[in-house]
């Protein structure tokens, strides 16, 4: 019987290990379609452009100095602009524990939202991301 117990004991022990010690995880990364809309309250857009970011300061570098868009993975840019919803790829990634629970994840957090007027002023804005648990949906007013 003693020994029955300490061999139910160990393998208790060894499964709460394996599940709860990082050894062994799985890594998954993707990313998820943000639907923003963009208004401004200074007159009708000419072209809009969202760029998702990591960090806050990127996205801040972004908005001082606009630049041309580019061709990154994680942008969108729509010229002419007729008042329709953008979806930007937002990147998200995380790590799962060997039973399914998740260990960590990580989130793109910052959206850098660039607007052309007719009069060709820029203007800007910075938005955070939420969680896209949460939701996958932003609307902005850049001023």
């Amino acid at each position: 019987m003693r020994y029955f117990v300490v061999v139910i004991g160990l393998t208790a022990i060894g499964a709460l290990a394996w599940e709860f010690v990082p050894i062994q995880v799985k890594v998954w990364d993707g990313s998820f379609d943000l639907t923003v809309r963009v208004s401004s309250a200074d007159g009708p857009l000419r072209s809009v452009r969202c760029e998702s970011f990591a960090r806050r300061e990127h996205a801040e570098e972004l908005l001082e100095r606009p630049g041309p868009p580019g061709s990154r993975v994680w942008s969108v840019a729509a010229e002419p602009f007729a008042g329709e919803p953008l979806s930007v790829p937002v990147r998200v990634s995380g790590r799962e524990s060997p039973c399914g629970r998740e260990v960590g994840r990580y989130q793109f957090r910052f959206l850098a939202v660039i607007g052309e007027l007719a009069d060709g002023r820029r203007v800007g804005k910075l938005v955070e991301i939420p969680d896209c648990r949460v939701s996958r949906e932003v609307s902005v007013v850049v001023p």
